[in-house]
């Protein structure tokens, strides 16, 4: 028979959304108006009759389903099960998806993230499943009833679409190391921009004016973002951005930084030596450290080096690194707070949220020394004696 809601969800209750819709359609099982082998009305159409929205519905299902009073099949839908034995069961599993290529081992920026999520979800007693797929399945791990939300982990730029699509359709998600142009997407990610700016004021205050910048990752939206602040503090400042001092690439393969040691080398026998260089990821940094002293410069005597993110290695370089520590666990695990939360109100995650990095000064950077016009190879051509 037709289901008809005697009763809509209460908002001012103090029962989760999710919770009363569950009650409301375990009451219909009870009570015969829905009866085993009926098919449940659509997932909108419940919408309307509770007055409430997908997301709260959908929890409201895959709990029931769980319990034993529902059967998922896919590709038909959701029937009432014929036998009701209840399996009661209250605990959540986030999905945590990716979907380009990651190095998870000895990694100095998934492992403190993956153990913030780690952390925040043994707290909550949330289930934790790592599945890498590609953005279109994302939605799959919900609509099938494996997971009650997803953290999506560092998507690319190219990846807004899929975010926002996941986001019309009422799939509770939150995403971690990125933030886009759409602010109303639910992320959490550092404040790229204010550690770009803690570099640029330390190196200013230093005296250094003729800053390069090297980001090999643009796809990222973490790097994209550092790019476009270099760009605009620099310019707001009142300095002058010498293309000749940008090394930009829109791919990286992490982990594979000495293929760039060469063209590293090139570029500075190339151009005027700057008098700092900016890296835009903690591995450009060891790039740069590396080709500057088989070019015998010093650091900083002659060149300072500013990198991003810093993991306990970065401390015991020669020189020290001066660098931006991301809040690498905290994101981690307010992904899973934010998440988490959201679930619980029978709402879905929304708005884009920034932590506070922090630049630790170290011996990498230190004053300019007197302005040097010319490159490394004419001053080297310079060094060879006339035959």
């Amino acid at each position: 028979m037709p289901l008809r809601a005697k009763q809509k969800v209460t908002r001012s209750s103090a029962r989760r959304v999710s919770d009363q819709v569950k009650d409301l359609i375990r009451a219909s099982i009870e009570a015969g108006e829905l009866r085993p082998g009926e098919p449940l009305p659509g997932r909108l159409e419940l919408c309307r009759l509770y007055g409430t929205n997908r997301v709260a519905v959908d929890r409201a299902v895959r709990d029931l389903v769980r319990e034993g009073l529902l059967v998922s099949i896919r590709g038909k839908g959701t029937f009432v099960a014929e036998r009701t034995q209840s399996v009661p069961s209250e605990v959540l599993t986030f999905g945590v998806v990716w979907s380009h290529p990651v190095t998870f081992q000895d990694n100095i920026y998934w492992g403190p993230l993956l153990r913030g999520i780690s952390y925040g979800a043994s707290q909550r007693g949330v289930r934790v499943l790592f599945r890498q797929c590609p953005p279109d399945s994302f939605a799959d791990l919900i609509l099938k009833g494996e997971t009650d939300g997803l953290i999506v982990l560092a998507p690319h730029t190219s990846d807004q679409q899929v975010l926002q699509t996941l986001r019309q359709k009422g799939i509770p998600f939150v995403a971690t190391s990125s933030a886009f142009d759409d602010r109303k997407l639910p992320c959490v990610d550092t404040d790229n921009f204010d550690g770009v700016r803690q570099v640029l004021e330390h190196l200013w205050s230093l005296g250094h004016s003729h800053i390069a910048i090297v980001n090999w990752a643009l796809e990222s939206t973490d790097l994209l973002r550092r790019w476009q602040a270099f760009q605009e503090l620099m310019g707001k400042a009142g300095y002058t951005l010498d293309p000749r001092w940008t090394v930009l690439s829109p791919s990286y393969q992490w982990g594979a930084v000495q293929q760039w040691l060469g063209p590293l080398e090139n570029w500075l026998r190339e151009v005027p030596l700057p008098s700092a260089i900016f890296c835009c990821a903690y591995e450009m940094a060891l790039a740069v450290i590396k080709v500057l002293r088989n070019l015998k410069i010093p650091i900083p005597d002659r060149v300072s080096v500013v990198g991003f993110d810093d993991p306990a290695s970065a401390a015991f370089l020669d020189p020290a690194l001066t660098t931006v520590r991301q809040p690498l666990e905290a994101l981690g695990m307010r992904a899973v707070e934010k998440l988490y939360e959201a679930l619980e109100r029978g709402v879905r995650p929304d708005g884009t949220e920034l932590l506070k990095p922090k630049l630790i000064v170290r011996d990498s950077t230190g004053p300019p020394c007197p302005p040097v016009s010319s490159s490394i190879a004419s001053k080297q051509r310079k060094e060879v004696p006339d035959k």
